[in-house]
């Protein structure tokens, strides 16, 4: 799935890279830095937490985790090249929100001791259990990512000359990385990796403040889903997955170079 993902961005910054040698006459290069608020959406934060196996029994437990996250920031920037009503563009942007102070875990239990041996064959309790529980307990998470996004966006000129204003839309593909810290229960988290594919769609404003410059306000929805983190053996082991989808109000400057 990676490499079919990877092959994708390769297909899409090339093809932009060739668009430039086709039409650099008609086209101008850029860059813009933007920073803005980042509303991240409920995680889904679950996994397995704990499995053991062994001869006498089976255990196995799951856990997800609910509680809501602050607002978060994002900052970032760009290089792209400008066609007149399209632009193409890489960009690099970091992203990182932090949860509440509490937050729910469940969880669900299975335990197998149907194959446990005794001296008299027999088993004189229920070999096959299964329990749930819920727990308010403390959290200070930090999610985060870090982005490399391949953009095209649709700038409607025929706007400008009346309002002063250019609207636009677009949006884009790329890789995400995507990690996890903190704290669960006062049991600490590792600070965990991974490389996941990203989207994101947006649509923004633009206007000129001085020659060469201007100044941009957007809204895009950001998403890297299925970050696949880990749980340190402190609370009780295992893999767990987190999606990174959030709401972004950015505020930024684009150069003419």
């Amino acid at each position: 799935m990676k490499i079919r993902k990877l092959l994708m961005i390769s297909t899409t910054v090339a093809a932009l890279t060739g668009a430039s040698t086709v039409s650099a006459d008609a086209a101008s290069t850029y860059a813009s830095i933007f920073g803005g608020a980042s509303f991240l959406g409920q995680p889904h934060i679950s996994g397995s937490s704990f499995t053991h196996y062994s001869t006498r029994y089976y255990m196995y437990s799951k856990q997800s985790v609910d509680t809501s996250f602050k607002t978060g920031f994002v900052v970032g920037g760009n290089y792209g090249i400008d066609w007149g009503n399209f632009r193409t563009e890489l960009e690099l942007a970091y992203r990182e929100s932090t949860s509440g102070k509490h937050g729910v875990v469940k969880t669900s239990y299975e335990l197998d001791l149907r194959h446990y041996p005794t001296t008299s064959g027999t088993i004189s309790f229920n070999p096959y259990t299964t329990s749930k529980s819920t727990r308010t307990v403390p959290t200070a998470i930090r999610l985060s990512a870090y982005s490399l996004m391949a953009n095209v966006w649709y700038d409607f000129h025929n706007f400008e000359a009346s309002t002063g204003l250019t609207p636009y839309i677009g949006g884009g593909i790329g890789m995400a990385q995507v990690k996890i810290a903190g704290s669960i229960d006062n049991s600490r988290l590792f600070e965990k990796n991974d490389q996941v594919f990203a989207w994101q769609v947006g649509a923004g404003v633009s206007m000129p403040v001085w020659s060469g410059t201007s100044l941009f306000l957007d809204y895009r929805y950001f998403s890297a889903d299925s970050a696949h983190l880990y749980i340190e053996p402190g609370y009780h082991g295992g893999d767990v997955n987190a999606d990174f989808d959030s709401h972004n109000v950015l505020v930024g400057l684009r150069f003419a170079l």
